[in-house]
């Protein structure tokens, strides 16, 4: 009878015996899959619990939402998030006794938060593996969109799972970063496409410029963008137009978009030198005084339609490293609004690291004059890489969250502008198309209401995009950036 049992059970899943019919792939996977979340759900549950009995209910309370989202009947995490069972399911529980804040601080806090993060990678790595083996089997039953989907949820856990990345069509580049067959080919444009871009062509059409500067200029025109000067030869304006039209083009490129100018152009306006440059700021922007001052100051000066420089001295190197900085500024402001500074600079830096590994102008103190620097100086890009790997390394990285409150540049400094610059390289190589649902989604919180000003770009708004569209807490975004620095530097 065992025997006949034994056989009966082999024929039936062979679907050999009348009457029984074998699982199909689809029905093993969403029982593999609901095992797996539950799995998942249970680990960061675990997570919650620690951090709960530590008393650091912030992060204790992130963990039990992820709970929630792979196993949304989880009791135990329910209960402590203030829910109860319904009857038509689980609803918010007035009486439910909670806690709040994150109790413990200083050199207490740190050493619970390194702790949080051993317990994190630890869970990683073993739920990396488990939802590898599932896109694994989804590969085998030829369930490509399952397979993808599991393997990037093994990438997320652990972005060292190789096996995930090369099935996902990553693969290293010479330096050992892992990256996507697009982003590679992206990456080779932006760097060779400069000399194949339009230079434009000597034009002699009237510049306001010229009245606001009090000198004659030269001019040459391509199809987004004028670049004038009294001083620089026909060709080193071309290029300086190669530059800004090439910068133009791979934005658009990179987000989709059509014509962000709206069929207008943006004068790049090259000064020869100081006393130029400060009678332009005193026709160009009289009455406004704290900020003549400002611009009085800086090498340089602008907005659309009118970016201004003084080049006295500075090699034209220089002046292709401004117009990529600008022009990638610019387009982000009438892209997405001018608030959202750590975008703004870190797209910036990125398009100059990218296209000529340079960084000579920017909007923050990355050369560390500033006392917030402590004197390190963050000016060369080949640096960053390495500044980022240690600071991940020793814990010393700038807060994130502090990053997102700031709203002008002044409160920047150059470690920050470092960090804003990793972070949009992390979302942009890993997750560009949710990248730019985040970016829409932040535009439209910020969206002036009723004849109001534009919204601020605050870590409350970021975070709520963050949830909306990757299901991310800030906390969630820093983990996750760190994870990349450990696998790409």
């Amino acid at each position: 009878m065992t025997t006949f049992r034994t056989l009966s059970a082999v024929l039936a899943l062979g679907g050999l015996l009348p009457g029984f019919q074998a699982a199909s792939p689809q029905d093993e996977y969403k029982t593999k899959l609901t095992a797996l979340s539950k799995s998942t759900a249970a680990k960061h549950y675990a997570i919650a619990d620690y951090l709960a009995g530590a008393q650091m209910f912030i992060w204790a309370r992130e963990q039990l939402y992820k709970t929630i989202e792979f196993d949304p009947d989880h009791e135990g995490a329910r209960k402590k998030l203030g829910y109860k069972k319904g009857d038509d399911g689980w609803e918010s529980d007035p009486n439910a006794k909670q806690e709040f804040g994150n109790k413990k601080k200083g050199e207490d806090a740190e050493r619970v938060r390194k702790q949080y993060v051993d317990r994190l990678d630890s869970a990683g790595r073993d739920l990396s593996r488990q939802w590898g083996d599932l896109a694994l089997f989804c590969k085998k039953s030829s369930m490509a969109a399952e397979s993808a989907a599991a393997f990037s949820k093994a990438l997320e856990y652990d972005p060292a799972n190789a096996t995930a990345r090369k099935e996902l069509g990553y693969e290293k580049d010479p330096k050992g970063v892992w990256m996507s067959k697009a982003e590679r080919e992206l990456r080779k444009e932006m760097k060779d496409g400069i000399v194949k871009a339009a230079g434009g062509a000597p034009t002699t059409r009237e510049s306001q410029a010229e009245k606001a500067a009090g000198v004659k200029t030269k001019k040459r025109e391509s199809e987004h963008f004028v670049c004038e000067s009294p001083h620089l030869a026909d060709a080193s304006m071309g290029t300086i137009l190669q530059h800004a039209e090439h910068t133009y083009a791979m934005f658009h490129k990179l987000f989709n978009q059509k014509d962000l100018f709206s069929g207008g152009k943006l004068t790049l306006l090259v000064l020869k030198d100081k006393t130029q440059h400060d009678r332009y700021v005193d026709n160009a922007y009289k009455g406004d005084v704290a900020r003549m001052q400002l611009l009085h100051d800086c090498r340089c000066t602008g907005g659309f339609p009118y970016m201004e420089i003084y080049q006295e001295t500075a090699p034209d190197a220089l002046l292709h490293d401004w117009a990529i900085h600008m022009v990638t500024q610019i387009l982000m402001e009438v892209w997405c609004g001018s608030s959202f500074c750590w975008v703004l600079e870190g797209m910036a830096l990125h398009f100059c690291r990218l296209m000529k590994d340079t960084s000579l102008v920017h909007c923050v103190d990355l050369a560390g004059t500033s006392p917030r620097n402590k004197g390190k100086n963050y000016s060369d890009p080949a640096d960053w890489p390495v500044i980022c790997r240690v600071w991940v390394r020793e814990n010393k990285d700038p807060d994130m969250t502090a990053i997102m409150k700031r709203t002008n540049f002044g409160e920047f400094d150059g470690a920050d502008a470092v960090k804003s610059w990793s972070m949009v390289e992390y979302l942009l190589a890993q997750h560009r198309e949710k990248f730019i649902e985040f970016l829409m989604h932040v535009k439209e919180l910020t969206q002036p209401k009723d004849g109001q000003k534009e919204g601020v770009v605050d870590a409350g708004v970021v975070e709520a995009a963050l949830k909306k569209i990757w299901g991310w807490t800030i906390n969630d975004l820093d983990y996750r950036w760190k994870q990349y620095v450990k696998v790409a530097y």
